[in-house]
C-alpha cells in the first residue's frame, strides 16, 4: 500500500509550547505510536491527534480523520503525564517534514 504521509524519522521537529510543556518521554512515546501506525496496515493522515485525560491514570487518545482512526491508550500515572491532562497534541506531517506542536499552536 502507498504510503505518502510517512512521518520520516530523519527530520522531525517540536513547537516551543511542546518543548517547554511536553516531557520528553511524552514526545518519544507519541512519536512510537505514529511510527507503529506507519509500519501498520493503516493508511496514514497528515495530521494526528493525541489527546490526554488525565485521572488516577492517563488515557491518551490517538486519531486521525482520513481513513478514520481511532486507538486508546492507558497507563498508570506518572510525574510525567500529570501536567498533561486536555492538552492536545497534533503531528503534522508535509512529506518533507513532521512537526509535533500543542493544538492552541496551530
Amino acid at each position: 500500500m502507498n504510503k505518502e504521509y510517512t512521518f520520516s524519522k530523519t527530520k522531525r521537529y517540536l513547537t516551543r509550547g511542546i518543548n517547554e510543556r511536553v516531557p520528553l518521554a511524552v514526545q518519544i512515546l507519541l512519536w512510537d505510536k505514529i511510527d507503529a501506525l506507519v509500519a501498520s496496515d493503516v493508511t496514514t493522515d497528515y495530521l494526528q491527534v493525541f489527546t490526554f485525560e488525565v485521572t488516577d491514570h492517563v488515557v491518551i487518545n490517538h486519531s486521525q480523520e482520513q481513513p478514520e482512526y481511532k486507538k486508546e491508550y492507558k497507563y498508570p500515572l506518572k510525574d510525567e503525564f500529570k501536567s498533561l491532562n486536555h492538552v492536545k497534541i497534533y503531528v503534522i506531517d508535509d512529506i518533507t517534514h513532521s512537526t509535533m506542536l500543542l493544538s492552541r499552536e496551530y
